[in-house]
């Protein structure tokens, strides 16, 4: 069974193919770069492209960077509802289903539905998706609350992800400790409110995750890097796609 994945975020899109046997594998991993003017046609135009040849796939999954509901997705500066609809409206014209999530919630499926993650199925798990911003999924013995956006929660008098996403490390200037410092501020908040059993870092800045973790500690949460770093929302989008087809759990 191969699925297609599709990880919309604020300067790219990431894509590729996700099989599902009793390991799950991506092939044909990629990176579209995004113009930033007029974004909405130009991710528009990036997501029906990859769309057009999406009939040999049992299912696409797209995940989102904005509140994914039933009925439609939250419009931000990019029109991402318009998007969806003209998705959406492509691939019930090739036959081919489609389905739409929040972005970290793909990526914090993919974590949870790992084969080799049981543990984190047991108790709250929250993942953390670090980047442009910052995005979060809590998962409570398995089962996602949706939508979250953890990012938004104040620390210092401001949303989280202006005081700690990586790209204000670049911003700033930030030594990976100095940077590291502000996520501890937030990773110790969020134990505060919701006594975790595990944290799990994800984003591009998860490949580092050796080099700023000594910086890093928890009262009780495990805390670790995400199993699939960069990837985990183009294998979290398609392993949606694949839960919805089947309507059971993968593993």
């Amino acid at each position: 069974m191969k699925y297609f994945g599709i990880d919309v975020g604020c300067t790219s899109i990431k894509h590729g193919e996700v099989s599902f046997t009793e390991q799950i594998e991506t092939e044909k991993f990629d990176m579209l770069l995004i113009p930033q003017n007029m974004r909405t046609e130009k991710y528009t135009d990036a997501i029906l492209g990859l769309l057009n040849a999406a009939q040999k796939y049992q299912g696409v999954g797209i995940g989102f960077p904005s509140v994914v509901w039933e009925d439609g997705i939250l419009n931000l500066e990019i029109k991402f509802n318009d998007i969806w609809g003209k998705a959406s409206h492509l691939a019930k014209e090739l036959g081919v289903p489609c389905f739409a999530i929040n972005d970290a919630d793909a990526a914090g499926f993919a974590e949870l539905y790992n084969p080799g993650a049981v543990e984190l199925r047991k108790g709250v798990t929250i993942v953390l998706t670090l980047g442009t911003g910052i995005g979060s999924a809590i998962f409570l013995n398995g089962q996602l609350l949706p939508n979250t956006e953890l990012g938004m929660l104040k620390l210092h008098d401001m949303d989280v992800e202006l005081f700690t996403a990586p790209s204000v490390k670049r911003r700033d200037n930030l030594s990976m400790q100095a940077w590291a410092e502000r996520l501890q501020d937030f990773i110790s908040h969020l134990e505060i409110i919701f006594s975790p059993d595990y944290i799990i870092l994800g984003g591009g800045i998860s490949t580092d995750y050796e080099e700023y973790s000594p910086f890093l500690s928890t009262k009780r949460a495990k805390l670790g890097p995400a199993y699939y770093r960069n990837q985990a929302g183009v294998v979290g989008a398609a392993m949606y796609a694949a839960y919805c087809c089947n309507q059971q759990t993968l593993f």
